[in-house]
């Protein structure tokens, strides 16, 4: 999330269990594949998770400690860096939030902005151009997903030239779309995964990339270009922003939810804990959990609270992350299989 637009303050809304059941089909494509063909092709290998962001931190949105306790197989392709967001300096005291201020201090990178150690510093470096803010914003994303024991990372765009530009005001008219979905399939040809995971195509109100790209996503797959030769179509799922904006918190079909206070003995933490400190390395990003909850604290934001929430986008007929996190218990060997850091793969011009 490489900036953000602050939101109302309409108050938390409660949500109900909604369930893991097929979603509406996708583009009018109904896959055929039975529970029992999902059920064998997870008992051959650890389930293949892909997960398609536009920016570093976005996959903060979810909580991967899931993925990482049962040993799964988790590769993520990033589209942009983050470059064109600002670096959260500090927090500003006794801000109203009826007066649409924000409680952050923010600036675009340039000569004199510097990198600060939340909450109140030291600065550890300056952020003199966009380019050292995309090589800080990768870094960080590199150091969470070796905490969140993703297998593999891919580069869609360069770090001096970037393929797809970050923009919230642009949103993905910028982007060269032909080139973005012959990059994502060349990712799913080396992954193969069972399941596909973006952002939510439907908040329209969130950052525009993000449900651009999910758009494009969701397109793809309807198309059947994720599919693979002798196997199920892989489930598709979009995350809900609901930690971010009052507007997700409002049920959509599809919809399912996660205890984030339960205890994993496999990680060794709650969910929430295991998230907090994949998520605690992102010191440029306001998704920080102190930049984060010092917005939660004003009023300007919703907040995560006991639960995460994805929505299941497609209709295929495959056991959902429900079922699949009911028949695939936490395993230890398995995660500890999962490699230290995260292979790195650049798809990019330069």
């Amino acid at each position: 999330m490489s900036s953000l637009a602050v939101v109302g303050l309409a108050g938390f809304l409660g949500l109900g269990g909604i369930g893991d059941a097929p979603a509406t089909a996708v583009d009018g494509r109904v896959g055929t594949a039975t529970a029992a063909m999902g059920d064998q092709a997870a008992a051959a290998h650890p389930l293949r998770v892909l997960l398609i962001t536009a920016h570093p931190d976005d996959e903060t949105m979810f909580d991967m400690g899931r993925f990482k306790e049962r040993g799964w197989d988790v590769s993520i392709a990033l589209v942009t860096n983050g470059e064109n967001g600002g670096v959260v300096e500090g927090i500003v005291a006794d801000v109203d939030p009826l007066s649409g201020d924000d409680v952050l201090i923010e600036h675009d990178p340039a000569p004199g902005v510097w990198l600060t150690q939340p909450p109140a510093g030291p600065s550890i470096r300056e952020i003199a151009s966009h380019v050292a803010l995309a090589r800080q914003r990768r870094h960080e994303f590199l150091t969470s997903q070796a905490l969140n024991g993703v297998t593999s990372v891919y580069f869609l765009s360069g770090l001096r030239s970037s393929d797809f530009e970050d923009s919230w005001d642009n949103g993905v008219k910028n982007w060269d779309t032909p080139l973005l979905e012959e990059r994502l399939l060349q990712v799913a040809k080396r992954v193969q995964p069972d399941v596909i995971i973006t952002l939510n195509p439907d908040e329209t109100w969130a950052h525009r990339q993000h449900w651009g790209l999910a758009r494009i996503v969701r397109q793809m797959y309807g198309k059947g270009e994720f599919d693979r030769p002798g196997e199920p179509p892989p489930t598709l799922y979009g995350i809900r922003e609901h930690g971010w904006y009052d507007q997700s918190l409002v049920p959509e079909p599809g919809d399912v939810r996660f205890d984030r206070t339960a205890m994993s003995p496999v990680l060794g933490a709650t969910y929430e804990d295991a998230w907090t400190k994949a998520t605690s390395v992102y010191i440029s990003q306001s998704s920080h959990p102190i930049w984060f909850g010092a917005r939660v604290a004003a009023g300007l934001l919703p907040g995560y609270t006991d639960f995460d929430l994805i929505r299941r986008l497609d209709a295929t007929g495959r056991p959902g992350l429900a079922a699949q996190f009911a028949s695939q218990a936490p395993d230890s060997r398995a995660m500890a299989a999962l490699p230290a850091k995260p292979r790195v793969v650049r798809l990019s011009r330069g």
